[in-house]
Order: structure tokens, then C-alpha cells, then sequence
């Protein structure tokens, strides 16, 4: 497989060492060349950028099927995007980070439009980002807690939506497989200066699994104004609710036999039923050589949750500050730009807990099965605050016109405070419940310096060399704390190099190779009765490559695809079940493929029709932490996309798992019990009509 790689590198290159282009052919590179502000804060072509990037463009996202990020997502090198409950559930993982996660995002920040909509413990809710909205997505890969503080240790995830100066009117309707259905709506528009925009969706399924309905109902408000000198400010408002019901995993046996079916787990009734307000207030003012980003947020959530155990009924309340300002500047005649802040942002948390009122007891009053997610005894109150705040600073040289040189580091501090009064407890080992009357509090404070070094050399004018040292801070989350109030942050450091090649002819490719080391790595268990327990690994380590290339074979055809190498090992872990140590040390981490790939073709004709094909293919992994049990994976996943655009109309067709390949996109197992199956999504169809005015 190394031979092969090297092979490939070998050949694209040879699009790339070719005779010096003409202006004209550069120039044209430059425009093919996304930019991007996520990385590095500042404006920056991608090729430019010393860190592995990915970039879902206007025109990905256009040849995709929409109904989730995870969509978007799938087939990026070093990225795992996966659904393991459909609707708006993407389970995000990159570079290994992410990897615990029950449900939402760990470990990488996510933006939207820039703005954090990651909580000060690391925790993302994806129930509020609008599918139908989102125009483009920056990925960028690895530690970036240099310039976007704790908990962004595995990468940056910025999902833009539709530009408000752009003044986007169109309606879009959809319908699929399983009484799927979509609706899109927006309406732009501008008096003198001043542009509003107005959005409303509404997607929903039955889908193919028992209890798996989903249906979310969105509308936004978007309001900006343009000044003099390039400086505009921007606010917007968005309300959603979103009911996810959570479907549970198979038996082996289960899984051969019908992959619809409802799980045979205890707690066959869990779910997620939010209602969420998202505001930001964004301004950018010009002033000489400075140029001032102030942001300003708040998101408030409640949600109705039943999980293993107990049902969550609470919510939050979330706000925050960014406020950044960029100084061009000359230092011994090379060309610097400095980029410095402070951000700040506080959760505050207030949930109750239930029993579940109805459920099936066995022998002894066990609870063997639910039978509804309806609440019964009041169980626990919880009130917690979790603040984050941290300043930072970034100072990027421009040596010559071949070099470019990052330096940057960031202080964090988080603070939590956390109290909960519990009345009835789940015992695991009885399966019952219980009067237990306690009051939980934990206090901790975690701090960190994150420093980082990158460097871009261009080799030639279409090939950018790149290496990194960067580094990311974790903290452990709020439910992790309560379980084991003696976890510590993970951290990590990252040791990246990497290559770039950029043709006018309309050929890419992206290298990077990375050796990453996580200490006191938050690692969780997986207890019988599907109780999850955390603990922190002395080292997890982390070598892996990454490439992407695209060629354009004739005019409006290209080709290509992404691999991904990842050998993720625990160097240092004692795995505690039961009160008993096991060690874990050498043993791979559980779910990360060895091999992953993606092939694509994809052409576009000036008559308006498009088509795409891609085939995703996943190689073995383990299942535990023990690694008793390995999965086979799978291969040539395969989905297609048509479309045709003509006088502002827009039809398109999209088939995901073309040929029906039965295959689970999760495989575990438990501390006790056999292998347990998430299967993957069978043969499913979706069509939509779009009109533009």
C-alpha cells in the first residue's frame, strides 16, 4: 500500500514540474484556489495555509445531497463523518478526536459562520444548523488551539452559510425514500446600504429503522449593513426545533437477519426533541492599517433527552465574545501581519432528570425493556457554569516572496462549577432503581498555554511545501467530571509536514503527513448495560497520512479521491473495569480504519447537466479498547448524483448505497457482552426541484 501511495504522489506531481506557466495559467490558478479564513483567522489561500485543509465548496455542495452535514462531509482525507441516528446526527470525528462522543461533537470547535457554536467544555449540538442554508465548509485538521482555545485539540470545522450581500432568493422543495421530505425557502434583498434576508426550512423522514422519525422546523433573520472603507457589520437570529428519535444498536444476529428493526437494548425509546435560539452580532470596521472583528453571541437550548438511564429535561444558556484586530506591519523590511484577541464565553446549565415511567420488569424488579419515553419520578436537579476565557496572539512574516512564517500562542483558562442534588439513582448492576439521596458537586479549574510554528515554502510557482508544530488542549466535559471528578485535560502535539500543488489546468493535490502524541488522553469504557465510564490514557500516539488529488481529464470532467493512513495506538493505558486494571498498552484505538478511501468522477456539461459518482470504502477496525474482536469493514459504498439546470430551474437526483450493500457504520462492544451493530443506511433516493428568482 506505501508503494502504491508513493506511486500515485509520483505521477500527480508530474502534472506539477512541468515547464513555468504562463501568466495567464496562473492567474487562473489563483481563482481555482479557495480561500479561506479559518485556519489562520485571516484571509489566506488554501495552498498558503501551513496546516491540512479541506474545503466543501459552493459547487460540492450543490452535487450533494443536503440532508445533513454528514453528507458534505464524507470522503474528506483524515475526516469520519458518519450518522448514527439519521437527521441531523453527524458523528464528526478527524484525526482520531471525537472518538467518544455519545452523541453531538468532542473535541473539535465548531463554527457557524464563524461563530463558536461549541460550548465551553467541548460539547456541539449540529440540531441547529440549517442543512439547506449551508454554503460552504473549511475543515481544517489537527490541534488549532493556538488561535481557537481549549477543545479545538483534533481540528476547526467552519460551516458558512448563504453570503446575506448576496441576495439569495430561490425555493427549493424534496422528497425520498421513506416519506422523506424537504422545503427550503429565502429572500434576500437590500434597501440602499442595508440588506436583510429571510430563510425557512422544514426537513423530515420516517425513515428505515424502527423509532428513527425525524422532523426539524427552522427560520432565520439575517440584517446587515455595508459603510465606507470596507466595514460592515451583521446580525442574525435563527429558532429551531428538532425532534430526533434515537434508534439503538442490533444484535449480530439482528443485523443478518433485519436491519429495520428495533433494538433489543433496555432503552429502545431514546431520543432528543430541542428547541434552540441562536443570535451573533458580527461587525468589521477598516481603521488604517487595523483592522477590528468584534463578534458577539447567545444561544439558548432546552431540550426533552431520554438516554440509558434517565430522561433529560433542561436546558442552557450560552453567550460570548470574540473580539479580534489584525495590524499590518514591517519589521526589517519583511511584510508581518499580527493577529491578536481575547474571547470569553459561559454556559449556564439548568436540567432536571427522570426515571422512565413505562418499562418491563423481570425477575427481582429488574428493568428489562422501555416502552416509552415518557418521564416519571423526578430523579435529580442539576444547576452548573462552565466559563472559558482566553487571549492570543499570532504573528505571521513574509520573508521573501517564497516563504511564509507563523508563530502564534494562546492562553485558556476554563472554570467549572457543578451541582447536582440526586433523589433516585440507576443501579447498572441491579438494572433498578433506586432511592439514593447525595449532592454531587465538583469545582475545577484548568489553564493552558497552546504555542504553534508553521511554515509555507514555495517550492515552485505551483507546488507550496508546508510543516507545523502545533498543539491542542481538551478539557474533559461536564458529564465526564461527574463520573470521575479526577480527570485531567488531555494534550496534545501535533508534528505535521505536508505538500500542496496547484494547476491552472485545473489538477490539486494534498499531501500531509503527521506524528501526533496525546497525553492524559480521555479514553471512555463502554460498562455493561451501555454505561459509559471515562478515564485518562498516560499516551495515545498517532502517525497517519492524508492525501487528496483531482484531475481534469477533459473540459468539465474531473476525476480523483481521497486516502486516509491512521496508525492510532495507546502507548500508555490502564483500562479500569470493575474495580480491576487491564493493560491496553499497544493495542490500536477502536472504530479508526487502517485504510480509508474515496474515489469520485464528476462532470459538468454547458447545457446545465451534472453528474457525480463516489464510492467510499473502510478498512477492518477494532471494536473495543481490548481489541478482542476486529470488524471487517466495508467497501464501495457507493452514491450517485444527477441534476439539471435550466432558466433558473434546478432538478437533481440523488441515490445513496446504490447497490444496496448491507454494512454497519459503527461496530462495539461492551466490557461484558457480544459486538453490538449500528447498521448502515440501505438504498435510499432523494429528489428535489429548486427555482431561483
Amino acid at each position: 500500500m506505501k508503494i502504491r501511495l508513493i506511486t500515485i504522489i509520483a505521477v500527480m506531481l508530474l502534472f506539477f514540474c512541468a515547464p513555468a506557466q504562463s501568466e495567464q495559467a496562473k492567474e487562473k490558478r489563483m481563482e481555482l484556489d479557495e480561500v479561506v479564513v479559518t485556519a489562520t483567522r485571516t484571509e489566506r489561500t488554501t495552498e498558503e495555509i501551513p496546516a491540512a485543509v479541506s474545503v466543501v465548496t459552493k459547487e460540492d455542495i450543490k452535487d450533494t445531497r443536503m440532508f445533513s452535514l454528514k453528507e458534505a462531509l464524507t470522503g474528506l482525507p483524515g475526516v469520519q463523518s458518519e450518522s448514527k441516528n439519521g437527521g441531523y446526527d453527524t458523528r464528526l470525528i478527524i484525526r482520531g478526536a471525537g472518538l467518544k462522543a455519545r452523541y453531538g461533537v468532542r473535541e473539535i470547535m465548531i463554527l457557524l459562520d464563524g461563530v463558536p457554536i461549541t460550548d465551553p467544555d467541548g460539547m456541539s449540538r449540529l440540531d441547529f444548523v440549517d442543512s439547506e442554508m449551508v454554503e460552504r465548509i473549511d475543515v481544517v485538521k489537527g490541534p488549532n488551539s493556538t488561535l481557537y482555545g481549549a477543545n479545538a485539540a483534533g481540528g476547526v470545522v467552519n460551516i458558512i452559510t448563504k453570503n446575506l450581500f448576496e441576495e439569495t432568493k430561490n425555493a427549493k422543495i424534496g422528497y425520498g425514500s421513506y416519506d422523506t421530505e424537504s422545503y427550503n425557502g429565502v429572500y434576500g434583498t437590500h434597501f440602499g446600504d442595508t440588506y436583510i434576508s429571510a430563510s425557512g426550512s422544514r426537513r423530515l423522514t420516517d425513515s428505515w429503522r424502527e423509532w428513527n422519525t425525524f422532523s426539524t422546523d427552522q427560520g432565520s433573520l439575517k440584517i446587515g449593513h455595508l459603510f465606507s472603507g470596507n466595514s460592515s457589520v451583521e446580525a442574525n437570529i435563527s429558532l429551531t426545533q428538532a425532534d430526533l428519535q434515537l434508534p439503538g444498536t442490533l444484535t449480530e444476529a439482528q443485523y443478518k437477519k433485519d436491519i429495520t428493526q428495533l433494538t433489543s437494548e433496555q432503552w429502545r425509546h431514546m431520543g432528543r426533541y430541542s428547541d434552540i435560539l441562536h443570535s451573533s452580532l458580527k461587525g468589521e470596521a477598516v481603521l488604517g492599517d487595523v483592522k477590528l472583528k468584534p463578534v458577539a453571541y447567545f444561544q439558548k437550548w432546552d431540550h426533552y433527552h431520554p438516554v440509558t438511564g434517565l430522561i433529560n429535561d433542561g436546558g442552557a444558556y450560552v453567550y460570548g465574545t470574540d473580539i479580534q484586530a489584525d495590524l499590518k506591519h514591517t519589521i526589517a523590511g519583511m511584510k508581518g501581519l499580527v493577529t491578536a484577541g481575547i474571547a470569553g464565553q459561559i454556559d449556564k446549565t439548568d436540567g432536571d432528570k427522570y426515571t422512565y415511567r413505562d418499562f418491563v420488569s423481570g425477575a427481582g424488579g429488574r428493568l428489562l425493556f422501555t416502552t416509552s419515553d415518557n418521564k416519571g419520578s423526578f430523579a435529580e436537579r442539576g444547576k452548573d457554569k462552565i466559563s472559558k476565557w482566553g487571549v492570543y496572539a499570532q504573528e505571521s512574516l513574509t520573508p521573501s516572496d517564497s516563504w511564509i512564517v507563523d508563530v502564534g500562542v494562546r492562553y485558556d483558562r476554563v472554570e467549572f462549577d457543578l451541582h447536582t442534588d440526586q433523589f433516585i439513582q440507576y443501579n447498572y448492576a441491579t438494572a433498578r432503581y433506586v432511592v439514593n439521596r447525595a449532592t454531587i458537586a465538583r469545582d475545577a479549574t484548568f489553564d493552558r498555554v497552546s504555542p504553534r510554528i508553521g511554515i509555507v515554502h514555495k517550492l515552485t510557482p505551483m507546488v507550496n511545501l508546508y510543516g507545523n508544530l502545533s498543539t491542542g488542549f481538551q478539557t474533559p466535559q461536564t458529564s465526564e467530571l461527574n463520573l470521575n471528578p479526577d480527570l485531567t485535560p488531555s494534550k496534545t502535539y501535533n508534528y505535521e509536514t505536508g505538500l500542496k500543488a496547484r494547476s491552472g489546468k485545473g489538477h490539486s493535490i494534498d499531501l500531509s503527513l503527521f506524528y501526533i502524541t496525546v497525553k492524559d488522553d480521555i479514553v471512555q469504557t463502554i460498562l455493561p448495560g451501555n454505561q459509559s465510564s471515562y478515564s485518562n490514557a498516560g499516551e495515545t500516539r498517532k502517525k497517519g497520512a492524508e492525501l487528496s488529488a483531482k484531475i481534469q481529464v477533459l473540459e468539465g470532467l474531473h476525476i480523483g479521491g481521497a486516502y486516509t493512513y491512521s496508525d492510532f495506538t495507546f502507548a500508555e493505558f490502564n483500562e479500569v473495569i470493575n474495580g480491576m486494571n487491564y493493560s491496553r498498552n499497544g493495542n490500536r484505538l477502536p472504530y479508526i480504519p487502517e485504510h480509508q478511501y474515496t474515489l469520485f468522477a464528476a462532470y459538468k456539461h454547458p447545457s446545465g447537466f451534472r453528474f457525480r459518482a463516489e464510492t467510499n470504502t473502510w478498512g477492518r477496525y477494532e471494536v473495543d479498547n481490548a481489541n478482542t474482536e476486529t470488524y471487517k469493514g466495508y467497501s464501495f459504498i457507493t452514491n450517485v448524483f444527477a441534476g439539471y439546470e435550466v432558466n433558473g430551474w434546478d432538478f437533481s437526483l440523488g441515490i445513496n448505497n446504490l447497490f444496496d450493500t448491507r454494512h454497519a457504520i459503527e461496530v462495539t462492544r461492551d466490557s461484558g457482552g457480544a459486538a453490538k451493530y449500528r447498521p448502515g443506511a440501505p438504498w435510499t433516493w432523494m429528489a428535489t426541484v429548486e427555482y431561483k428568482f
